[in-house]
């Protein structure tokens, strides 16, 4: 019979540390001592616990001492851990208590816990209990690192300082999100989590004779909960006035699953047997093969092998069976025995995979230069798509190679494939077909011009995520690299609940000269959708708390105006994310009646989003329809964005309409949605922020989900043209729009219409039908002058769109991703405010507003005036 293989990890004693030791982090030693890995939050003034094996950073206690967006309170709780030579922290938080205390300070180490080992470096915190129903809950918790050890051993004790008894469950809890597989084993007391693509496992073990179990009460973006039984202990957990209760456990960090079991059985000095495995496809060994360990049909663990087709790991004797998975080669299964043999391998398997092929691309612009570019694999002929890596992946995201040079080799099963290369919609896209036989390579050669003339503007996303947002674990090195690819050439750092940056992954995808970025943030508060605002460029504070951002508020007129006056009042852009916008201009409690609502928020914005930019094809509908598109009727309910900034522009207010994708994960997470801001250079290595700033301040933008469309305006009243945004003179109601449209090959558009005042006219509905000869079959799709007579002052929005057409086959759509967004190719420019008649009533107000609530009003105390947007210089707001 064939025998078992399992993995294990060699470890190296770190150069220069003989002993654990406990150190502050400050900016003398934050680079030295913090891990690496996805998930890191360390911050100066945290701890840094480490010897030869491992290092552990902890939370320092304070009110503020957040991770992250959702992973609050982690003062007091283990929030960076990993292996030293194998470092990939993933961990989000251990929460001593499970989350429910507060650690306040540091303490002495208590001398009822014993004496700590010699050599070992130790930190001890105090709080108190959350809950009202714990008044006088007192948690102590300590943290022990031996020299050596390939765990950090945890010692608590409640006490009960009230006067009454109170109920003291005995908890831990941890924040893995992500794509972590978890798991017990009820016989050595131990629950462990894996996030297999990241090579990171942890485990928690409760000391011998204390009993461990997962709760089933898991909730999204809270802890998950284990509790711990005490021999002898009340059952029902109740804590005298008076009394205490000590345990104690192991956090163990390892680079797989089985790893950190048998670091577990090692604790309870169970006999293991050591088993060696190596994969390969007949010819060469096969890298991250995944090895699934299931003994009597039930999953024990899981590991992968290394760059040489190897693991080796212990685990008890017995009976096991093991599948062998690697994208491209196929599965096997084995089944097989262990003996204990603490002196040699026991076991040692060499397992032949069916062998993969490969695809190896250069993709270039049209004069042969590199460029990213994102490439897309779909299987034919019964071929399935490959499966390169999770949405938190940077480069092989499922069935996406993303790519910052046009460069790759990736795996694929034998069989035949279509492949689409890509780089944002300023370029034309390349389709071909690719054979792929066993161990041969098919090449990709492609080049992909530049068709799109896009002078005088950049494109731009004003709203991204990855992890350290805290509300997703996507890579920002990903995210970067989706942006990238996308061919986005402005794009601010907006993490929630932090200011931060994207230099440090440009600078490794050596991209600095194409994207231009700044820090920033999005301060996220409650309540949802409204109070969520962005703004940059900001100060970034370095490995400080929220990167020296503000605090949230659950007002959200308070809340915007403080992030408008950060950093002592600097020049900034402020956005509002995703607003109702009847709950913002007059329906607080979204009841359907007037009231204040939090109109002021309107005097501190520059810009807000209206995506998805589609819908302004769809009018409003009537009064109770759950998607009349105002307050809560329409998308998410919130209304028809688009629909209700035009219904604000008649009402008088002036905030430039702005669409993002609001990513939060790297399959397809950018690209398709875009502001074309209007810039003096086509370089974003050239171009300024400011400027930038102030350009969206003042409405020079196009927004789009891939055409491009520039619009400008003139009249025999002003010499100079008007561009979106801008305000245009008349002398007796005319004006001359032209309208360019252009597209590159894998988008078309079909039909541009005019909007007078937020209704379109059915004067200016120019589609393929009804103006065949104004319509390119090319790049250039539309480029027309055309008249408009206005017997009253008019805003006129000008979109153009592709019925029947759509993006998302570009955008992942076939492959799981929603349409939301991504189906008809649309673009929206700002407002031209076309004035007839002058300050005729002498209020000083050129432009007249004609207050059309186009159908269906939206709350609004009676006579309420527009709030007035915050002063920047270079801003021209006329009311």
């Amino acid at each position: 019979m064939t025998r078992l293989v399992l993995v294990a990890l060699v470890f190296m004693d770190a150069a220069g540390l003989n002993a654990a030791e406990l150190q502050t982090l400050d900016k003398s030693n934050y680079d030295l001592l913090v891990p690496d890995g996805k998930e890191v939050d360390a911050i100066h003034g945290d701890f840094v616990l480490q010897n030869d094996k491992i290092i552990a950073v902890i939370g320092a206690p304070g009110p503020e001492r957040d991770a992250n967006l959702t992973v609050h309170n982690v003062g007091g709780g283990v929030i960076d851990l990993t292996e030293r030579d194998t470092q990939s922290d993933q961990l989000s938080c251990f929460y001593p208590g499970g989350g429910g205390f507060k650690f306040k300070k540091r303490i002495d180490w208590p001398a009822e816990w014993g004496k700590p080992a010699d050599g070992a470096a130790t930190i001890a915190f105090e709080g108190e209990a959350t809950a009202k129903n714990q008044k006088g809950l007192v948690h102590r918790v300590g943290y022990e690192l031996r020299d050596g050890e390939t765990f950090v051993r945890v010692v608590s004790t409640l006490k009960n300082d009230g006067e009454e008894s109170v109920k003291a469950p005995l908890r831990d809890g941890w924040r893995l999100d992500g794509e972590f597989k978890f798991g017990a084993i009820e016989g050595i007391d131990l629950v462990w989590g894996h996030d297999l693509f990241w090579r990171q496992a942890y485990g928690v073990q409760s000391e011998e004779g204390v009993t461990l179990r997962t709760l089933e009460m898991q909730e999204p973006r809270r802890p998950r909960q284990f509790e711990y039984g005490v021999a002898g202990r009340d059952e029902s957990g109740t804590l005298a006035a008076g009394d205490s209760v000590t345990w104690r456990r192991c956090l163990i960090p390892a680079a797989d699953s089985l790893a950190v079991q048998a670091t577990a059985y090692a604790m309870r000095d169970e006999d293991l047997a050591t088993g060696k495995l190596t994969v390969t496809d007949g010819v060469d060994p096969v890298a991250n093969a995944l090895v699934t360990v299931r003994q009597d049909n039930q999953v024990v663990g899981y590991l992968l092998t290394d760059a040489q087709g190897g693991a080796v790991s212990q685990a008890p004797a017995g009976e096991y069976a093991v599948t062998i998975s690697a994208e491209g080669h196929g599965s096997m299964t084995h089944e097989g025995s262990l003996e204990a043999n603490p002196d040699e391998i026991d076991a040692e398997w060499t397992v032949p995979l069916k062998r993969a092929g490969y695809a190896e691309a250069t993709i270039t612009d049209g004069a042969g230069r590199a460029i990213p570019v994102k490439v897309q694999f779909t299987g034919l002929d019964g071929a399935k798509s490959p499966d390169f890596g999770p949405e938190s992946a940077e480069r092989g995201v499922k069935n996406v190679q993303y790519t910052p040079d046009g460069r790759f080799r990736c795996k694929l099963a034998p069989g035949r494939y279509k492949w689409v290369a890509s780089y944002g919609p300023e370029h034309d896209a390349a389709y071909g077909e690719i054979t792929v036989e066993a161990g041969e390579t098919a090449t990709i050669a492609a080049k992909l011009p530049r068709t799109v003339d896009t002078t005088g503007w950049l494109s731009s996303e004003l709203h991204s995520h990855s992890s350290p947002s805290g509300d997703n674990t996507a890579s920002q090195a990903g995210r970067v690299l989706n942006l990238l690819d996308e061919h986005l050439e402005f794009c601010p750092c907006t993490e929630h609940q932090r200011i931060d940056v994207y230099d440090q992954h440009l600078a490794a995808f050596d991209a600095q000269h194409r994207m231009l970025t700044c820090p920033g943030m999005e301060l996220t508060g409650q309540p949802l959708p409204l109070n969520h605002q962005n703004a940059f460029p900001l100060k970034h504070h370095v490995h400080e708390q929220d990167g020296g951002g503000p605090q949230t508020d659950p007002n959200p007129v308070t809340q915007i105006k403080r992030l408008a006056e950060w950093d002592d009042k600097s020049e900034k852009l402020v956005q509002s994310n995703h607003p109702n916008t009847a709950q913002m201009v007059g329906d607080r409690d979204l009841n359907g009646e007037p009231d204040e609502g939090f109109e002021a928020m309107f005097g501190y914005m520059d810009v807000q989003e209206i995506h998805p930019p589609e819908l302004i094809f769809d009018p409003l509908g009537e009064r109770g329809d759950p998607n009349s598109g105002v307050g809560n009727g329409g998308w998410d309910n919130r209304g028809n964005a688009i629909q209700n900034w035009l219904q604000l522009l008649n009402l008088g207010y002036r905030v430039t309409g702005v669409v993002n994708t609001d990513a939060h994960y790297n399959f397809h997470g950018s690209g398709w949605m875009r502001n074309w801001v209007r810039s003096s250079t086509d370089d974003p290595a050239e171009a300024s922020v400011m400027e930038l700033v102030h350009e969206f301040e003042h409405g020079h933008v196009v927004v789009s989900n891939g055409p491009f469309m520039s619009v400008t305006a003139r009249s025999a009243a002003q010499d100079r043209r008007a561009l979106p945004g801008d305000d245009l003179r008349t002398k007796d109601g005319k004006a001359t729009l032209r309208i360019v449209v252009r597209c590159p090959n894998w988008m078309e558009i079909n039909r541009v219409q005019l909007f007078i005042n937020g209704r379109p006219d059915p004067e200016h509905n120019y589609t393929v039908r009804s103006h065949g000869d104004w319509f390119g079959r090319g790049t250039e799709v539309f480029d027309r002058e055309i008249e408009v007579e206005l017997e009253e002052d008019a805003h006129l929005v000008v979109a153009c769109c592709g019925e029947g057409r759509s993006i998302g086959p570009m955008y992942g759509v076939p492959e799981g991703k929603t349409e939301w967004g991504r189906g008809m190719p649309v673009a929206v420019a700002n407002p031209v405010f076309v004035d007839t008649n002058g300050d005729v009533d002498g209020d000083g107000v050129v432009f007249e507003p004609n207050g059309d609530d186009l159908g269906l009003p939206l709350p609004r105390l009676e006579g309420r005036r527009p709030s007035h947007g915050h002063d920047h210089p270079n801003h021209h707001h006329t009311h």
